[in-house]
This record gives C-alpha cells, structure tokens and sequence, in this order.
C-alpha cells in the first residue's frame, strides 16, 4: 500500500472556477490523476466540494470525490502547479 502524498492546496483562482462550474451545473471536462496515479478524463458535471482532514476534494455526482491537488485541468485549462 502506497505512503499518502501531502497534500498541497490548490491555486485560489483555480479553486474559483470550480465553484463557478458547480452554480452553472454545466458539463465540464474533467482532467485529474486516480488514486493509483493513472490519468483520467472525464466528461461530467461537478456536484460540490468538501473539506476534510485538512484536504479539498470534488464531488463528482456519481458520489467519487477527487482530491482537488490530484486535478490536472478543467475544461482545458491546466491547474497551475499541477504535477
């Protein structure tokens, strides 16, 4: 079992355009990295967000939540600082 990365917070403006894309309910393109590392993309809408244990996450409405830090773009836009 892999040691969790840190967890490192995402850039406010980013974070921004993420609570934008949840008001409008519009379908987003959705670029993130799995727990397993692997990219994903996803053609979805963005339900809400949470804060636990010190980490953001996205809420996607099929109940995943996504580590926002893990997100690599949305809507083609890149996560500035994205690994």
């Amino acid at each position: 079992m892999q040691t969790p990365e840190k967890y490192i917070p995402i850039d406010c403006n980013f974070y921004d355009r993420i609570e934008a894309a949840i008001v409008l309910g519009k379908t987003v393109r959705l670029e993130y990295r799995d727990d397993s590392g692997e990219a994903v993309v996803a053609e979805t809408r963005l339900q809400d967000t949470l804060a636990k244990d010190g980490e953001e996450f996205l809420i996607l409405p099929s109940g995943e939540q996504v580590r926002m830090d893990r997100i690599l773009s949305l809507d083609g836009v890149p996560v500035p600082g994205s690994r």
